[in-house]
């Protein structure tokens, strides 16, 4: 060996050294730095806490002929190291650790400096009045934006390295034998375990030597020693701790999810993530901190999946054709109707995705087939994931469809016991909301509802046609009876409807991307398409966003526009149709029937019949205006209508010109009235 390395005074402990620290004598620091790759090779790493170079025993003679060779003067010093005592993934997280110190030091010392940068910058435009359109002005700022911009990619990688911490500690808890699988703690306090394929919950106050017996079983190693249950016991706590809070309460079911920017299918048994042209299956049933359920019939089938993935190929034109070849031969009543029903078909499997999603609705009189469009079209592909809801309560619709990616469908919804409470239901669908309902115990059952209903009905009922805003949120789609000419409509095959929806899924989430960074595109350009087409209202483009998108990106033939000249007719104020309403009542005149509208078309010679409804025509600021007194006007003219039992001088007053409230002499008496103006009245 040597002369230059000096071994220690003291020999080694055989039991408690495992490895031994080279501190560098005067003059070799520079020296050792230069052979810092040859000593990670030789599965040396750097000891913090020792401030020293820390080799594995075994390693020694070939260090010290590394040494040797290169002339550089050392004193080992044996050393029992914890990081030896580690398993492979225990030392490679232990290095991950010091890299995250770091860049976290890095990355704090430079985002003191570029504020104290940016704050002393700011400081002196304004000392010296600077423009912000300054040429060198531009040039700093533009340096400091870019010491921002390295800092964010500086973060990226400090979370990427957390990342892969939490996975390299994941394994490593693995290789502790544990008699089943550990998730996590919920708010409960109760440790959640994963065995045999079944979530169970254990209170961590119970976790006493019955308890665990009861999972483990009395033949289990951890039995057989005096007080071994209470290392297991310790090790459950420690565990869950680690792998922290799982939330149970709300679990992920079968569907499609998209959750911090990540994909996640579940159908049948199996759950898997989704991202670029990679399938992974879930090993336990959690994803981004949610629980997952994994339940029933599979409604895709995996084999079509896992194809489509690995071959990173699923065309979504030719996906999307398939599905327009059966919907069109349903008789639309505007045959462009059938591209956007066969893109509101698609989208409905990825509506937890979508930032706003309408009510779809399908009208038409008897025989016109809106039943069979949800039994072959919706249920003859998604199958279980169809959730047919025709009789259901709003609370039982939560309970049945919250925290699911289930299509909600209600025919005949007309004759549906409790429209009011279901559309109030179906407001919190559009943007995503949550249902809280209590229980008997302290914990109480929350259902994440964000679904893109289907409806269909021979015509709208009263409540939904007597809400402006209710009946905005609707995309309208009518259909005719078929003709004598028309050929039988072709259903789906036994195990075709899982094939297509796998292949639906697959191509969606491949250009998810393209169809969200459209339909944002056409909503953040809403104001110029109202200006182009002005029966074109706000809610109408968010109704059409993400159809239009999707439709944008497959060009059917003969279907240019954005939005159909149907979409513009979809909704009308509620002002607008009590006009109409009032206007089209009939009144007896001479033993014969007379509209309103007509009278008023010749007002003079029937002053007297208007005015005994509540109606006369007035001048108010130089213009001829309808004064409506409301209750004479709702006991006459609305009494068998809708509106009878509604206050309608709220939305008499939102039509376009009227005044809110005005006196006016009428059968001599001074009344409170709306005003609405007589050019309205007439164009109606």
């Amino acid at each position: 060996m040597n002369d230059n390395i000096t071994p220690t005074d003291i020999p080694p402990d055989p039991i408690s050294a495992n490895a031994f620290l080279i501190y560098p004598k005067k003059g070799a620091v520079k020296a050792l730095k230069l052979v810092k790759n040859e000593l990670k090779a030789s599965g040396c790493h750097w000891q913090t806490a020792a401030g020293a170079w820390s080799c594995p025993v075994k390693a020694k003679e070939s260090i010290e002929k590394l040494l040797d060779k290169n002339h550089i003067g050392v004193t080992l010093m044996p050393f029992q190291d914890d990081y030896f005592c580690k398993g492979e993934r225990g030392q490679q997280a232990d290095k991950v650790w010091i890299q995250i110190d770091i860049l976290e030091k890095r990355h704090y010392a430079e985002s003191t400096a570029l504020l104290f940068d940016r704050r002393a910058f700011e400081g002196e435009i304004a000392a010296r009045g600077l423009s912000q359109e300054d040429p060198d002005v531009k040039i700093r700022l533009e340096k400091l934006d870019a010491r921002d911009k390295a800092q964010h990619v500086l973060m990226e990688e400090i979370m990427e390295l957390r990342n892969s911490m939490r996975l390299l500690e994941t394994a490593e808890e693995a290789e502790v034998k544990l008699p089943f699988c550990v998730l996590g703690h919920n708010a409960q306090r109760e440790i959640l375990i994963w065995k045999d394929g079944r979530l169970i919950a254990l209170p961590v106050g119970r976790l006493n030597k019955d308890e665990l017996r009861l999972y483990v079983g009395g033949d289990s190693v951890w039995f057989q020693e005096e007080g071994a249950e209470k290392t297991l016991k310790l090790q459950l706590i420690d565990t869950a701790h680690k792998k922290g809070f799982i939330d149970d309460q709300a679990p992920l079911k079968a569907g499609v999810w998209y959750i911090n920017k990540k994909w996640l299918i579940i159908s049948g048994k199996k759950a898997a993530t989704m991202e670029g042209d990679r399938l992974q299956y879930l090993e336990e049933p959690i994803f981004e901190g949610k629980l997952v359920e994994t339940e029933g019939a599979a409604w895709l089938n995996w084999s079509v999946l896992e194809e489509a993935m690995l071959t990173g190929q699923s065309d979504l034109k030719n996906v999307f054709n398939l599905i327009y070849s059966r919907v069109k031969q349903w008789n639309w009543l505007d045959p462009s109707m059938s591209a956007f029903v066969t893109a509101f078909v698609m989208l409905s499997i990825m509506q937890q995705a979508m930032s706003w999603r309408p009510w779809i609705y399908l009208t038409g009189a008897k025989s016109t087939g809106k039943s069979t469009f949800f039994e072959d079209i919706l249920q003859g592909i998604y199958g279980g994931q169809v959730e047919r809801l025709d009789k259901s309560t709003a609370h039982a619709t939560a309970q049945t469809i919250g925290n699911s990616g289930r299509i909600p469908v209600f025919d005949e919804f007309e004759k549906h016991r409790h429209i009011p409470d279901i559309l109030e239901l179906a407001k919190l669908f559009n943007r995503g909301g949550q249902k809280t309902s209590g229980t008997g115990s302290d914990k109480a059952h929350r259902f994440h509802l964000h679904h893109l209903p289907w409806f269909g009905s021979i015509y709208l009922p009263r409540k939904l046609m007597q809400d402006a805003a209710q009946e905005s949120r609707i995309v309208k789609f009518e259909l005719k009876k078929l003709t004598n000419a028309s050929p039988p409509l072709e259903r789906f095959g036994i195990g075709e409807g899982t094939i297509i929806a796998a292949k639906i899924v697959v191509a969606m989430v491949l250009a998810w991307r393209e169809i969200e960074a459209k339909a944002q595109e056409i909503n953040a350009d809403r104001q110029v398409l109202i200006q182009e087409q002005q029966e074109i209202e706000v809610r109408t483009v968010e109704n059409f966003m993400y159809a239009s998108a999707l439709l944008a990106i497959v060009a059917p033939e003969g279907l240019e526009e954005t939005f159909p000249r149907w979409a513009t007719l979809q909704s009308e104020d509620d002002g607008d149709k009590l006009l109409d309403t009032i206007l089209a009542s009939l009144i007896f005149v001479e033993s014969s029937k007379v509209s309103v509208g007509e009278m008023l078309q010749d007002a003079g010679r029937y002053v007297d019949e208007l005015e005994r409804h509540g109606l006369k025509i007035v001048m108010h600021k130089s213009k001829d205006f309808l004064a409506l007194r409301c209750e004479s006007v709702t006991r006459h003219l609305l009494k068998d209508t809708e509106y009878a039992v509604l206050d309608i001088r709220s939305p008499l007053a939102r039509i376009e010109g009227a005044v809110g409230s005005a006196q006016v002499k009428m059968a001599g008496v001074n009344q409170r009235c709306v005003l609405i103006p007589m050019a309205t009245v007439l164009s109606d």
